[in-house]
Protein backbone atom coordinates (compact mmCIF):
# COMPACT_ATOMS: atom_id res chain seq x y z
CA UNK A 1 0.00 0.00 0.00
CA UNK A 2 1.36 3.41 -0.97
CA UNK A 3 1.08 6.11 1.67
CA UNK A 4 1.21 9.87 1.31
CA UNK A 5 4.74 9.73 2.75
CA UNK A 6 5.77 7.23 0.07
CA UNK A 7 4.51 9.68 -2.54
CA UNK A 8 6.33 12.53 -0.82
CA UNK A 9 9.64 10.63 -0.96
CA UNK A 10 9.09 9.68 -4.60
CA UNK A 11 8.39 13.31 -5.53
CA UNK A 12 11.36 14.56 -3.49
CA UNK A 13 13.79 12.19 -5.24
CA UNK A 14 12.39 13.11 -8.66
CA UNK A 15 12.81 16.79 -7.81
CA UNK A 16 16.35 16.29 -6.51
CA UNK A 17 17.16 14.55 -9.79
CA UNK A 18 15.87 17.61 -11.66
CA UNK A 19 18.41 19.71 -9.70
CA UNK A 20 15.77 22.37 -9.04
CA UNK A 21 16.78 23.66 -5.60
CA UNK A 22 13.78 25.98 -5.26
CA UNK A 23 11.39 23.12 -5.94
CA UNK A 24 13.24 20.84 -3.49
CA UNK A 25 12.63 23.52 -0.83
CA UNK A 26 8.87 23.04 -1.20
CA UNK A 27 9.27 19.55 0.32
CA UNK A 28 11.19 20.79 3.38
CA UNK A 29 10.06 22.41 6.63
CA UNK A 30 11.39 25.90 7.34
CA UNK A 31 13.59 24.49 10.11
CA UNK A 32 14.91 21.50 8.14
CA UNK A 33 18.16 19.94 9.35
CA UNK A 34 19.72 18.12 6.39
CA UNK A 35 23.02 16.41 7.11
CA UNK A 36 25.57 14.71 4.89
CA UNK A 37 27.14 12.65 7.67
CA UNK A 38 30.04 11.35 5.57
CA UNK A 39 31.26 14.84 4.61
CA UNK A 40 30.30 16.35 7.98
CA UNK A 41 28.08 18.95 6.29
CA UNK A 42 24.97 20.20 8.09
CA UNK A 43 22.40 22.40 6.35
CA UNK A 44 20.12 24.17 8.85
CA UNK A 45 16.90 25.77 7.70
CA UNK A 46 15.95 26.56 4.14
CA UNK A 47 18.58 29.31 3.94
CA UNK A 48 21.31 26.88 4.98
CA UNK A 49 20.04 24.35 2.46
CA UNK A 50 19.99 26.94 -0.37
CA UNK A 51 23.53 28.00 0.53
CA UNK A 52 25.16 24.56 0.63
CA UNK A 53 23.09 22.10 -1.46
CA UNK A 54 23.96 23.71 -4.83
CA UNK A 55 27.64 22.87 -4.19
CA UNK A 56 26.70 19.18 -4.54
CA UNK A 57 25.03 19.96 -7.88
CA UNK A 58 28.14 21.85 -9.03
CA UNK A 59 30.33 18.93 -7.94
CA UNK A 60 28.27 16.44 -9.97
CA UNK A 61 25.93 18.33 -12.34
CA UNK A 62 24.56 15.09 -13.79
CA UNK A 63 24.00 13.37 -10.43
CA UNK A 64 21.13 10.97 -10.06
CA UNK A 65 19.56 9.34 -7.02
CA UNK A 66 18.07 5.94 -7.77
CA UNK A 67 15.87 4.65 -4.95
CA UNK A 68 16.16 0.91 -4.30
CA UNK A 69 13.93 0.45 -1.23
CA UNK A 70 12.31 2.48 1.49
CA UNK A 71 10.12 2.24 4.53
CA UNK A 72 7.97 4.94 6.06
CA UNK A 73 5.67 5.37 9.00
CA UNK A 74 3.74 8.38 10.29
CA UNK A 75 6.88 10.14 11.55
CA UNK A 76 9.98 8.80 9.81
CA UNK A 77 11.59 7.14 6.82
CA UNK A 78 14.58 5.09 5.75
CA UNK A 79 15.61 4.87 2.11
CA UNK A 80 18.35 3.01 0.26
CA UNK A 81 19.58 4.63 -2.95
CA UNK A 82 22.37 4.60 -5.50
CA UNK A 83 24.00 8.03 -5.94
CA UNK A 84 25.81 8.37 -9.27
CA UNK A 85 27.22 11.04 -11.51
CA UNK A 86 30.36 12.61 -12.93
CA UNK A 87 32.55 14.66 -10.63
CA UNK A 88 32.99 17.96 -12.49
CA UNK A 89 33.56 20.11 -9.38
CA UNK A 90 34.99 19.65 -5.91
CA UNK A 91 33.41 17.59 -3.18
CA UNK A 92 34.59 18.49 0.33
CA UNK A 93 38.21 17.27 0.44
CA UNK A 94 38.00 15.77 -3.07
CA UNK A 95 39.14 17.97 -5.97
CA UNK A 96 37.34 17.49 -9.28
CA UNK A 97 38.51 14.46 -11.25
CA UNK A 98 36.09 14.33 -14.18
CA UNK A 99 35.45 10.65 -13.34
CA UNK A 100 32.14 8.83 -12.95
CA UNK A 101 31.06 7.41 -9.62
CA UNK A 102 28.26 5.21 -8.35
CA UNK A 103 27.86 4.54 -4.64
CA UNK A 104 25.20 3.10 -2.40
CA UNK A 105 23.76 5.30 0.31
CA UNK A 106 21.08 5.32 2.98
CA UNK A 107 19.02 8.24 4.24
CA UNK A 108 17.06 8.44 7.44
CA UNK A 109 14.71 11.24 8.36
CA UNK A 110 11.55 12.60 9.87
CA UNK A 111 8.28 14.03 8.58
CA UNK A 112 6.33 16.94 10.00
CA UNK A 113 3.07 18.27 8.58
CA UNK A 114 3.58 16.56 5.21
CA UNK A 115 7.17 17.76 4.72
CA UNK A 116 10.69 16.58 5.48
CA UNK A 117 11.87 17.97 8.83
CA UNK A 118 15.18 16.13 9.05
CA UNK A 119 17.38 13.97 6.85
CA UNK A 120 20.73 12.31 7.39
CA UNK A 121 22.58 10.78 4.42
CA UNK A 122 25.18 8.05 4.98
CA UNK A 123 27.41 6.57 2.28
CA UNK A 124 30.82 4.97 1.81
CA UNK A 125 33.65 7.49 1.36
CA UNK A 126 36.21 4.71 0.77
CA UNK A 127 34.31 3.49 -2.30
CA UNK A 128 33.94 7.05 -3.62
CA UNK A 129 37.69 7.69 -3.18
CA UNK A 130 38.50 4.42 -4.98
CA UNK A 131 36.30 5.38 -7.92
CA UNK A 132 37.46 8.98 -8.18
CA UNK A 133 41.10 8.76 -7.07
CA UNK A 134 41.96 5.12 -7.78
CA UNK A 135 42.89 4.56 -4.14
CA UNK A 136 43.19 0.93 -3.01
Amino acid sequence: MTTRHDNLLKQLIETENSHDVEKVLTFLTDDIVFEDVTFGVVMRGKDGFKEIYPTFITAAPDFKLEPKAWVTDDKSFAIEMVYSGTQKGDFPGLPATGKRFSIRMCSFGEFENGKIKGRRDYWDLVTLRKQLLGEP
